[in-house]
């Protein structure tokens, strides 16, 4: 089943929202350079300090989002960006597009595994606790999307790899156990940055600038 599209009407009425988060940031960081071209160079600023998880390697669910139609990614697959503030608007637009289609799920997709989702969450809330360089909100995760997207939220400290630093190393699950469990993003946001993790593809990260209000 291919991800539902997105009308224009809906893009135009996106758009304005998550331009004017940009905006904001851009006047908080008028150094914001352009899109970096690997993900080493695009960390955002207070990167997670933790060791990278080890990388997953080639796995069912990696194959069937190979052959998932996807729309355009704004950056090649492999590097999260992140997009910035400055980013041209037709990219700013992709990025939504394909965040949207990241969490719509597929006819092949598990069905949610709710056992896991109500084990899972409270841990990911003691992780990001003991793991944010900021002041943490109040019950910073929750599932979304239907439950198909788990969503962190953090003081500071937000990057392409807290998704999966999160769950590999301080929740004692993975990326693989939370597509097993239908999970199909796992994100984390900050004060400047949200970052997307598809659970399909452990290469598949896309970061942009979204200042919490």
């Amino acid at each position: 089943m291919q991800p539902a599209p997105v009308r224009p009407r809906e893009l135009r009425a996106a758009l304005p929202a998550f331009a004017l988060g940009l905006a904001v940031l851009a006047c908080d960081d008028p150094r914001a350079p352009a899109p970096p071209a690997s993900t080493s160079a695009a960390t955002p600023p207070g990167a997670d300090s933790a060791a990278p998880a080890p990388s997953a390697a080639a796995t069912p669910a990696a194959t069937e989002a190979a052959k998932r139609d996807m729309p355009p990614r704004p950056i090649p697959i492999g590097s999260s960006g992140p997009i910035q503030p400055s980013a041209p608007a037709e990219q700013q637009m992709m990025a939504i597009q394909y965040t949207l289609a990241m969490v719509s799920p597929g006819s092949t997709d598990p069905l949610v595994d709710k056992a896991y989702l109500e084990g899972i969450l409270p841990k990911l809330a003691v992780a990001v606790r003991t793991a944010d360089k900021g002041k943490t909100p109040p019950n910073p995760v929750k599932a979304t999307k239907g439950n198909r997207k788990i969503e962190v939220d953090m003081g500071k400290g937000c990057t392409e790899r807290t998704p999966s630093n999160l769950l590999a190393q301080r929740a004692g699950s993975s990326l693989k156990d939370a597509y097993d469990a239908g999970i199909l993003v796992v994100s984390c946001h900050d004060d400047r940055w949200e970052c997307h993790q598809s659970t399909r593809d452990p290469s598949d990260v896309l970061c942009h600038a979204a200042p919490r209000r």
